[in-house]
């Protein structure tokens, strides 16, 4: 008897565990898109410190930079003084920062 029990229990525990293990693989996909998204955040304030301490060993006091200005369209742009520059914290805002605080603001985020 119990083994006829747990026999026609089976299909309907196979479609359950199915069915979690869909879930699973979408919250999973979900996640990675995050993560994706988040690792190149990182990236980015990486290579703004890189950037940045490289600046101050050459010592440079100007710099010339291609600009995104939306749609994977650039500019060249003069920034005349880099020792205050203007960093995208998020959310649309901009904060200026001297290359010291950029460097601590990269580490922190």
């Amino acid at each position: 008897m119990a083994s006829r029990a747990n026999s026609s229990q089976l299909p309907k525990k196979v479609a359950e565990y199915e069915s979690f293990l869909y879930r699973l693989k979408a919250d999973l996909a979900v996640v990675s898109r995050q993560r994706e998204g988040l690792q190149q955040q990182m990236d980015a304030y990486a290579d703004l410190s890189n950037n940045i301490q490289t600046l101050q060993e050459q010592g440079q006091a100007e710099l010339t930079t291609l600009v995104n200005l939306g749609a994977e369209v650039f500019c060249q742009a003069e920034v005349p003084d880099t020792e205050r520059l203007f960093v995208d914290i998020g959310l649309g805002f901009h904060v200026e920062f001297t290359q010291s605080e950029v460097v601590a603001f990269s580490k922190v985020k």
